[in-house]
């Protein structure tokens, strides 16, 4: 019977925590959203236009205040989500029977918007082994030549996707992803 009343004892102690830390946490977020809204009115410009005089136009937040608006501002977000991204397609492998030719494969996937270029390091050395040229949206590289010979054994290495702009100058975003490099 005692053991029956410590352990609803210690239900009512957790029980009691949590409630506690739930009330903090509620506590929490509503001192931070009530300082949040005297805060943003700070970053608050009218608009200039005399047709709008007195609208109030927020620089970096948005508030919704309905489902629509949401679903607008949640649309908006991933469409300037999809521009920043940037599929992939290669093996994590290269191979070599020489160490300065590599079998490999590396391609511009055809989902992605800007041309690129990559570069290959030897991590251990930190060296650039493989500079390609411009790999239009849709081509593949199936073979490079490493500037630095290397000896037999496997080398792990980093390639660095760069997407460009149009201008083919402007670099648009960057890809980091390991690589094994496999000398024979």
């Amino acid at each position: 019977m005692d053991e029956e009343k410590n352990k609803n004892k210690r239900l009512w102690i957790i029980l009691a925590i949590v409630i506690f830390v739930l009330v903090a946490v509620v506590a929490v977020l509503i001192v931070v959203l009530l300082n949040k809204k005297n805060g943003d009115d700070a970053n608050l410009d009218p608009v200039q236009n005399e047709s709008e005089i007195g609208v109030m136009a927020y620089e970096t937040s948005a508030i919704a205040t309905d489902p629509e608006t949401l679903q607008d501002l949640y649309n908006e977000m991933l469409e300037k989500a999809k521009e920043g991204t940037m599929a992939l397609e290669m093996q994590t492998e290269a191979n070599s029977s020489d160490g300065t030719e590599f079998s490999c494969y590396i391609a511009n996937a055809i989902n992605n918007k800007y041309d690129m270029f990559v570069v290959i390091y030897n991590d251990e050395t930190q060296e650039e082994i493989y500079r390609s040229g411009l790999i239009p949206v849709g081509s593949r590289i199936e073979s490079f030549t490493s500037s630095k010979k290397l000896k037999p054994g496997t080398y792990v290495g980093t390639i660095v996707y760069n997407q460009v702009e149009d201008d083919h100058a402007t670099i648009h975003a960057q890809v980091n992803i390991g690589l094994n490099l496999n000398v024979k």
